[in-house]
């Protein structure tokens, strides 16, 4: 197994979810949506940020992230022309203030972690209730790297292969971030 890439995971979530009611299917279906540059302006004002990960800030307003999880994370809700979501659910944080100190914007939400991105360096990571920020695990070098292995997870569980997958992260991830891939597959080899 290796990592599916964007068009890959596209196609495959939208052969497995062929025939499933509109609404539902809009939450799974990972799809191209050109958001406006502007949006990215209008997020780097609202959250203060100097420098955002120009990896990031590609692929942000390539797809509909407003719209769109992997198993049990959500990138965004009901809002798939706009940033707005992600803006909120940043300024809405309890502890938004540190993440700001820390240059970490929140960019997806989940049980049991909630997932940051660095924006200075683009690198992404898992950080849970109990943890301080200096305990966060380092999950991908990058957003694109990040969405790649959320869409093979998501695949190797519906194909039920996710041993196959937690053995892919082995070989390509770092130690400290299979805790994090065990418990989005719940496979804990």
């Amino acid at each position: 197994m290796e990592l599916l890439t964007i068009d890959q995971i596209i196609s495959i979530i939208e052969e497995a979810t062929q025939g499933l009611d509109p609404e539902i299917r809009e939450g799974i279906v990972l799809s191209h949506t050109e958001l406006p540059v502007s949006e990215l302006d209008r997020l780097k004002k609202q959250l203060q940020i100097q420098d955002l990960d120009p990896i990031f800030r590609k692929y942000i307003l390539a797809y509909n992230w407003g719209q769109v999880g992997f198993l049990s994370y959500q990138f965004g809700y009901g809002d798939d022309t706009s940033l707005t979501w992600l803006i909120n659910r940043n300024l809405e944080y309890h502890d938004y203030s540190t993440l700001q100190e820390r240059g970490l914007i929140i960019i997806a939400n989940g049980d049991p972690y909630t997932i940051l991105l660095d924006c200075q360096s683009g690198a992404v990571y898992a950080l849970d209730a109990e943890m301080t920020y200096d305990e966060k695990i380092w999950l991908a070098p990058d957003f694109l790297v990040f969405i790649r292995a959320m869409g093979t997870a998501q695949f190797a569980v519906w194909k039920g292969c996710e041993s196959d997958f937690i053995h892919l992260m082995t070989r390509i991830g770092h130690a400290s971030s299979l805790i994090f891939w065990q418990s989005l597959v719940g496979v804990y080899d």
